[in-house]
């Protein structure tokens, strides 16, 4: 049924540690409907829904929540109304981890920070709902995931390298990782010759954290895009960033996010679209 879908989506991602203004969970659907087949997604578009009732899905893993702001209307007017519209017409229910995927150990987050290391690393933003005491932890480094030592979750890593490295280096080894071509990668690197110690890991768009990142001493933030005005912010405060293209920084996970959820659900069959892209392409 769509309801254990859902209970294995908050057991691998507890809704509980999403962001507060993030909107997760069951977004459209009924959880009491049959399901045999999900598929999984970055963002829901008419590619993707296309091909998900082609593979007769009964319901989109969309990490990226297809209903965010309130909405006054679904009508055919709007594109992306239009797209709701269709998913209830094929009685296919959307499922949206998001921020939870990002913040708990082992997750998205902590996926992007082990391509570029597999050194300890703290939670920038430690989850709120989590005691006072368990956010001290942000004192004490941890490794995700199963490593013996305390587990805080949370918004973006400070990773601590085992072996410093130059900013360009640690470039090739994420397109390297993620398959991504000179183009479609980004940076700026004030010295060559700099060895980063701590950086910052922050899926999607990681500005937000910057301050955060600063604070603990990172040197270095790797994320999916930020404004140019971050970015000259970042550098004036002595901060190198490497811009992988917002859902490039993503989407390589959703295999290994099928893989976690698979055992709590062995009777659906987990897909992972093949018309999920980047929007962008390199010239």
């Amino acid at each position: 049924m769509i309801g254990e879908l859902v209970l294995a989506i908050d057991a691998v991602a507890p809704r509980r540690l999403a962001a507060a203004w993030d909107n997760t969970g069951l977004l459209l659907g009924d959880p009491s409907r049959e399901l045999r087949r999900a598929m999984l997604t970055i963002d829901l578009t008419n590619a993707v829904l296309d091909e998900a009732i082609a593979a007769k899905c009964q319901a989109i893993i969309a990490y990226h929540p297809p209903i965010f702001e309130p909405l006054k209307h679904i009508t055919t007017t709007h594109a992306h109304e239009h797209i709701l519209l269709r998913c209830a017409e094929n009685k296919i229910a959307i499922v949206s981890p998001h921020t939870a995927l990002d913040a708990v150990c082992g997750g998205m987050t902590d996926w992007l920070a082990d391509m570029i290391d597999a050194g300890e690393r703290v939670a920038l933003e430690p989850t709120a709902q989590e005691a006072p005491s368990e956010r001290k932890l942000n004192q004490a480094r941890t490794r995700a995931p199963n490593a013996g030592k305390p587990q805080v979750h949370g918004q973006g890593r400070a990773l601590t390298l085992t072996t410093p490295r130059a900013t360009n280096a640690i470039v090739k080894r994420l397109q390297t990782s993620l398959r991504l071509s000179a183009g479609q990668v980004s940076f700026c690197q004030l010295n060559k010759s700099r060895r980063h110690t701590c950086v910052a890991v922050v899926p999607g768009s990681g500005a937000s954290l910057l301050a955060l990142a600063l604070e603990a001493g990172c040197t270095l933030m790797v994320t999916g895009e930020a404004k140019h005005h971050d970015v000259i912010h970042a550098q004036e405060n002595g901060c190198d960033m490497i811009l992988l293209g917002h859902t490039n920084s993503e989407r390589g996970f959703l295999p290994h996010f099928a893989k976690q959820l698979q055992p709590h659900v062995p009777q659906i069959r987990l897909l992972v679209s093949k018309r999920d892209r980047h929007p962008l392409q390199s010239a």
